[in-house]
């Protein structure tokens, strides 16, 4: 429930359109987030991607002028009390002290004004549906900028010259406003990416922390297909094999890591022709009337041809009574017949649910010969995959952050059951501790690169914390 009452006097009716109007971007953003979301990336979120817009938007727009101001944060806090509940525990100077620090730290980010990532996401979404979202979205963005700039009482001849740049980045002169025609495009595409040599692909799958029998199993694979190319090179006759495979395992294990890479080398070995990798569930192959169960599927398998389609979660095709579920089976059969030569499926969930599954369709199972057991990482291995996030952050931990850190996975590992979060939850406790890490030194009069970049034991989080939210991979 947002509190309607307003830090800012005349924030009362943009606070009420934002709020009236955000929520049906939300599960399209991240439907198209997730479409390119590999394991180690942060957990597509449509809420916080609308948000960074405005934040963006925000600091851009507050300092054209050289001037941040009080009513501009007072602005500010009121648009994100509707994304997050505001801290009423900081003044107004104080927060604009926190922004002014951080304009400063992160210039290179609100120097120039940027199209929200929010409306790029749309614009995909709008291309393959026929919505008009990112329309909807532009309208939103700009009436927030065209507020905020009024906020103090005067409008400068910088601010109207940003925001009429901002005007034509939304809607350029040729009255192209899709994804394609925006200076930053977020969404990775995998067959317009360069390919990458089998030997590049295959060094970093031995780079992945753990999944030692994942692993063993990718090369023995690459083996056979080498050698049966060599057969046919030879005028030999070649060994016939399923290419579609299982993937079992509980919930952050990097499956669909593996089968991105899986994607491009089989691209590289000529198995498929492009190399690209589609993921799904129930909710893209199962319509809810006659007749449209079919054609989603045929929809779905159609953009997949040349590369790998993966189906997560896969038992729950599965249904009772009138459930179309079965009619998806039997259409996506038959489809991987029909396009046996330039098309391979992926099906992956929990072990034993996959399992029932399998056995339960005699059709499904036997068109799948390559199980790929995904184990749960060890402590250890946890331990690797957080340093690994700290890497890329570029931060440290003491000695004694790790020690405690790598005790509190140990705790974790051992009342595991089939929801432990893995790789997930390394994520999340990393980002507690940076959280905590921040609030720890925020109140500081100096902060210092080291401070920044140091997590140290109390930034680690307690017995207390790391219950059921951490080791949820919901909670993400």
């Amino acid at each position: 429930m947002i509190n309607y009452m307003s830090f800012h006097s005349e924030s009362f009716s943009i606070k009420r359109y934002i709020l009236e109007t955000y929520p049906q971007f939300v599960e399209p953003i991240e439907s198209v987030e997730w479409s390119n979301w590999e394991d180690g990336e942060d957990v597509p979120d449509g809420k916080n991607t609308i948000w960074i817009g405005f934040y963006l938007l925000s600091m851009s727009l507050s300092n054209v002028d050289g001037d941040f101001s009080i009513r501009e944060i007072d602005f500010f806090r009121d648009i994100k009390q509707i994304f997050d509940e505001d801290d009423d525990s900081l003044s107004s100077q104080q927060l604009l002290n926190i922004y002014k620090n951080s304009f400063e730290r992160n210039l290179h980010l609100f120097s120039e004004i940027k199209v929200p990532g929010a409306i790029i996401y749309l614009d995909i979404y709008d291309s393959n549906h026929g919505t008009t979202l990112g329309q909807n979205a532009r309208t939103m963005y700009l009436r927030f900028a065209n507020s905020l700039i009024k906020t103090d009482g005067k409008v400068t001849s910088q601010e109207m010259e940003s925001l009429e740049k901002l005007k034509n980045l939304l809607y350029p002169s040729n009255g192209n406003s899709n994804a394609t025609s925006l200076e930053t495009p977020i969404v990775k595409s995998k067959e317009i990416e360069k390919s990458r040599s089998l030997d590049e692909l295959l060094t970093e799958l031995n780079s992945l922390v753990g999944l030692n029998d994942v692993k063993k199993d990718v090369q023995e694979m690459v083996n056979f297909l080498k050698i049966q190319q060599i057969r046919e090179s030879k005028g030999m006759v070649s060994t016939p094999i399923s290419k579609h495979l299982v993937f079992y395992g509980n919930p952050g294990t990097g499956k669909t890591t593996i089968a991105r890479l899986l994607a491009e080398i089989y691209k590289a070995l000529n198995v498929i022709s492009k190399g690209h990798l589609v993921e799904t569930d129930r909710a893209g192959l199962v319509a809810g009337y006659i007749g449209q169960t079919a054609l989603k599927v045929h929809d779905v398998v159609n953009k997949t041809l040349g590369g790998i389609l993966f189906i997560d979660e896969a038992y729950t095709l599965n249904g009772e009574g009138q459930d179309f579920g079965a009619e998806a089976i039997d259409t996506l059969l038959k489809l991987m017949e029909d396009n046996r030569n330039d098309l391979i499926v992926i099906v992956a969930g929990y072990t034993g649910k996959m399992n029932k599954f399998l056995s339960s369709n005699p059709g499904f199972k036997s068109r799948f010969n390559k199980y790929l057991l995904f184990r749960d990482y060890t402590p250890e291995q946890l331990q690797k995959i957080f340093k690994r996030f700290c890497e890329n952050g570029s931060i440290k931990m003491t000695m004694e952050a790790e020690e405690k850190l790598l005790g509190i996975f140990r705790i974790l590992y051992e009342v595991k059951d089939e929801t432990f979060g893995n790789a997930r939850l390394a994520r999340n406790l990393f980002e507690n501790a940076v959280n905590n890490q921040a609030n720890r030194i925020i109140s500081l009069n100096e902060i210092t690169e080291e401070l920044l970049s140091t997590i140290e034991v109390a930034d680690i989080p307690g017995e207390v914390e790391i219950h059921a939210p951490l080791n949820n991979p919901d909670y993400i």
